[in-house]
């Protein structure tokens, strides 16, 4: 576990300051945020290197902010890797490793073991990344660190080595805390998401709720939510609206809702105030159609097409609908089939559900 409750460092005129999360034990951590946000501080932090000059760290439940970092029980991988030069590949995966032959099965596993007898200078990017992961994994540490693990491995490699880490993780209950810029790294390793900002935590959950239900729009635009609507709420009543069967099993009381922004009218559920607001809806949540058939989503608007962009398998599409345009998400065969083409009438729907205010 870890938990870090007011957590704050510098490193010169920089600062974490009042920082709080939680990864409970044998969970898997994801940290993302903007360059300079602080993303390695924190590691550092956790791991002792940095000290803290505020707040509580708890590691596995135990108060560690006056451990020193041999004592942390951390196994810690930078994206630069920071190999021992003097070494061979095989010397740094067994540094600080008190079983050899457990070194080499986590070499092994990793894909290290074939450069167990090179200079450590003659290995790529990549090779280099895979020695630093095993070096830390040969300790058999409780909590590993992973800053931008598998930022320098080819695609096919860095999907291998993901999920023979991810299967470490469940197999040893480690608790990991991972820095990744990849968003769908994120939801395909995280348990917890963890955004960072200027040194300080804008948000965490469940990466689904972080990116699904963004605290705010600064953080729904970094997260690459396409659809980000300056508005106002209107509150239609206190009565669960008729698209719910009741209120919300979680105590969260959901009331009908009129949002008002980028000329369009939209409909959605919630608990927000009447007031000033944002309505996020992602690119992937909208429907394009040909044709305006009879169907149950309440968010159905007619518009032009102003942009196709195809990349790979996945196809953008920008929709002129009101004063601020719509853009949905396909895939490029949907795409091919509707022949979408730039000026032609299109209709755009998507789920009450589907709106996220903030």
């Amino acid at each position: 576990m870890i938990e870090a409750l007011g957590l704050s460092a510098s490193v010169g005129a920089f600062a974490l300051e009042d920082v709080s999360f939680v990864v409970p034990r044998s969970a898997y951590g994801v940290v993302i945020g903007p360059a300079g946000s602080g993303k390695t501080t924190l590691l550092e932090t956790i791991a002792g290197i940095t000290p803290h000059r505020a707040g509580t760290l708890r590691l596995n439940g135990a108060d560690a902010t006056a451990l020193p970092p041999e004592r942390r029980s951390i196994g810690l991988v930078y994206q630069h890797a920071y190999l021992f030069p003097h070494l061979s590949v095989e010397e740094n995966v067994g540094y600080g490793a008190t079983d050899p032959a457990f070194a080499r099965d986590v070499s092994a596993r990793i894909g290290a073991s074939a450069l167990a007898g090179r200079d450590v200078r003659s290995l790529s990017g990549g090779e280099r990344q895979l020695v630093a992961i095993a070096r830390a994994l040969a300790t058999r540490p409780s909590l590993l660190l992973l800053d931008e693990p598998f930022s320098a491995l080819d695609p096919r490699r860095r999907s291998l080595v993901r999920r023979e880490v991810r299967a470490i993780h469940r197999e040893w209950g480690l608790t990991v805390l991972q820095v990744t810029h990849d968003f769908t790294e994120a939801g395909l390793l995280g348990d917890v998401a963890i955004l960072l900002d200027a040194g300080r935590v804008l948000q965490y959950g469940p990466p689904e709720e972080v990116f699904r239900k963004p605290a705010s729009p600064y953080i729904a635009e970094f997260l690459g939510a396409e659809n980000v609507l300056a508005g106002t709420v209107r509150v239609l009543g206190d009565a669960a609206p008729d698209w719910l069967a009741g209120e919300g099993t979680s105590g969260a009381h959901y009331r009908a809702i009129e949002f008002h922004g980028g000329g369009l009218t939209i409909s959605t559920v919630g608990d927000a105030p009447a007031g000033a607001a944002y309505a996020v809806i992602r690119a992937e949540e909208i429907v394009l159609s040909l044709d305006r058939g009879a169907s149950s989503v309440r968010n159905s608007f007619t518009g032009v097409i102003e942009e196709v962009a195809t990349l790979g398998a996945l196809t953008r599409v920008t929709v002129r609908t009101g004063a601020t345009p719509l853009v949905a998400a396909l895939t490029t065969r949907s795409a091919h089939e509707l022949e979408l083409r730039a000026g032609m009438s299109i209709h755009a729907s998507f789920k009450a559900m589907a709106v996220h205010l903030c």
